[in-house]
């Protein structure tokens, strides 16, 4: 996060210590971890909550693909459906016409 070497380090401490003095600075290094803390997870919630969003932007794509594969499928389903159901229909009307005819005719 912060690239501070010692001697940097040092340096802070000491103008803290003039600064506050040493009878405030325990308790100002403490107020001063808390915030660091809570600056820490809340960079990791905020991280972690984008995470999610770009997995679910993901996975919206890939229902998307899916759906419309299954919506390919369904079109060739009922195309192939009509297509039997045709030849069906076309079956039936030779039958009928079959039994219409009279076969006695035919043999001698």
């Amino acid at each position: 996060m912060l690239d501070i070497g010692f001697p940097e380090f040092m340096f802070i401490v000491i103008i803290a210590i003039i600064v506050l003095g040493p009878d405030k600075l325990p308790e100002a290094l403490k107020t001063t971890g808390k915030m660091l803390g809570k600056a820490k997870r809340m960079w990791r919630d905020a991280t972690a909550d984008i995470r999610r969003e770009l997995e679910l932007e993901e996975m919206k794509e890939e229902m998307k693909k899916y759906k419309e594969e299954l919506t390919k499928l369904q079109q060739k389903l009922e195309d192939d459906t009509r297509e039997i159901n045709k030849g069906l229909t076309n079956l039936d009307e030779l039958t009928a016409m079959g039994n219409t005819r009279n076969f006695k005719d035919m043999i001698k």
